[in-house]
């Protein structure tokens, strides 16, 4: 049977959303839609939007039941399903000379392991698609039902260098699909991941210069250094991390094309990651260079949204705590002078005692320094003979959404019984300082309340 034969599981339902009223549960399989076949998540959307909605339901025990669910319009019946996109993912035909799934070391969950391609998913998630792999059917539809913004690999222009850099004979036709999408009203948000020595420098240029020539429907372009761990496959083309001054001559270069982009489009266009200021030793942007920061998940603009997010808390952050509090933050190399900030600022609050722990990234290998690839085994291995206080404070990056897990399968629980100490996951320095708050307001550990008589 197909997979619409056998029905769409849904893996969960959102509390208090009209499908839990309805009376939907998980594990039940959703057949139809008001009498309709739906191929997938997109099909899904579209028919989720009206003000009634029909559902033909399959429960576990082969039981098929009708629901009837009104809801406003455009609104959201609540339902998730395994996998998102309902029917099976458009698998990645590429083999990328820097693809970060083929850097993975062994022993990881499967999903860690999936090389999706998956215009669906570029559409709903923002994940990064390549458009080498797209058929024909796959165009049509797009450009039919508007699926906008969609978030492409690019790399280079060159016809021949993106064979190399793709590792695909069918590199050229992304660079056509992406012209095809543009011209039938797609925005793009693009990403060129920059191998020092293959595609920068006059490639570079010339790249941009291609993107450039699409007018509106580029909305950004994300400049993003190659990522290497020490799991990389020997074979095959050698690649580098950037030195200092090629990462000084890059931000120069580009802050001459955002300046001619934007006297010419009124945009940018181009944004960089924010490691390559990191390590030019250059300033991070103001907030409004990055133009409402559409590429966050690329690392453009973070760094500049956390010093914000500082500022706006004072200095010191917070007031004197009711009594003395000493805790632990732990990152990455890349994230530490951030963090050191942060700490400084802290410490200036009466009774408190932040200290700082830069993780070495024994999992990827030392070359990794950015905080959201730390595992527990990382953590582990580097504070376990630390004092690290009432509580470690770690970013929530390093863990699956939604959950207490890290990439290498351990769990905070875990990490907590190991390290004998609280973790707590914070997104920035707001929910960092009221954690540190609400920890002060706590009885100290070990403090046994005596009662009065």
């Amino acid at each position: 049977m197909m997979q619409a034969e056998q029905g769409y599981l849904i893996e969960s339902v959102v509390p208090g959303s009209p499908a839990a009223a309805a009376g939907i549960v998980p594990g039940e399989r959703l057949l139809r839609m008001d009498n309709r076949p739906v191929r997938d998540i997109i099909d899904y959307q579209i028919n989720e939007a009206d003000h009634t909605v029909g559902l033909l339901l399959l429960a576990p025990q082969g039981r098929l039941r009708r629901v009837r669910v009104e809801k406003p319009a455009g609104s959201p019946l609540g339902l998730r399903f395994n996998p998102p996109t309902m029917a099976p993912l458009h698998r990645c035909g590429n083999r990328c000379l820097f693809c970060f799934v083929d850097q993975n070391p062994p022993g990881l969950r499967p999903s860690l392991y999936l090389k999706d391609d998956d215009y669906r998913l570029s559409f709903l998630f923002g994940n990064f698609i390549t458009l080498n792999n797209l058929r024909p059917g796959d165009l049509t539809r797009i450009i039919k039902l508007q699926l906008s913004p969609l978030y492409i690999s690019v790399h280079a222009a060159d016809p021949a260098l993106r064979r190399l850099l793709f590792g695909s004979a069918r590199a050229g036709r992304g660079l056509e699909n992406l012209r095809r999408l543009v011209r039938g009203g797609i925005r793009v948000h693009l990403q060129i991941v920059l191998c020092p020595g293959l595609n920068t420098g006059a490639a570079l240029r010339d790249t941009v210069k291609e993107l450039a020539r699409l007018g509106r429907g580029a909305a950004s372009i994300a400049l993003v250094p190659v990522g290497l761990t020490a799991h990389r496959p020997e074979a095959g083309v050698a690649l580098r991390r950037f030195e200092a001054a090629e990462a000084r001559a890059l931000v120069e270069e580009a802050s001459r094309w955002q300046r001619f982009f934007l006297a010419a489009r009124g945009s940018r266009l181009v944004f960089l990651a924010d490691e390559f200021y990191r390590l030019a030793g250059r300033p991070y942007p103001p907030a409004e260079a990055y133009e409402g920061f559409p590429q966050l998940e690329n690392g453009v603009g973070l760094a500049r949204l956390f010093l914000d997010e500082l500022d706006r808390l004072g200095d010191p952050p917070l007031e004197k705590l009711p009594r003395p509090v000493k805790v632990t933050l732990a990152t990455g190399k890349e994230a530490a002078p951030l963090l050191e900030e942060a700490v400084r600022r802290l410490r200036a609050a009466g009774n408190l005692f932040p200290a700082l722990a830069v993780v070495e990234n024994r999992f990827f290998g030392s070359p990794v320094t950015v905080a959201g690839l730390l595992t527990a085994s990382d953590l582990e291995a580097g504070l376990k003979d630390c004092d690290l206080g009432e509580a470690l404070f770690i970013s929530r990056s390093l863990l699956k959404e939604g959950s207490g897990l890290f990439l290498d399968g351990g769990t905070t629980a875990q990490l907590e019984r190991s390290l004998k100490v609280r973790l707590r996951a914070v997104s920035g320095p707001r929910e960092l300082v009221e954690a540190v708050r609400k920890l002060s307001l706590a009885p100290a550990p070990g403090f046994k309340e005596e009662l009065i008589k």
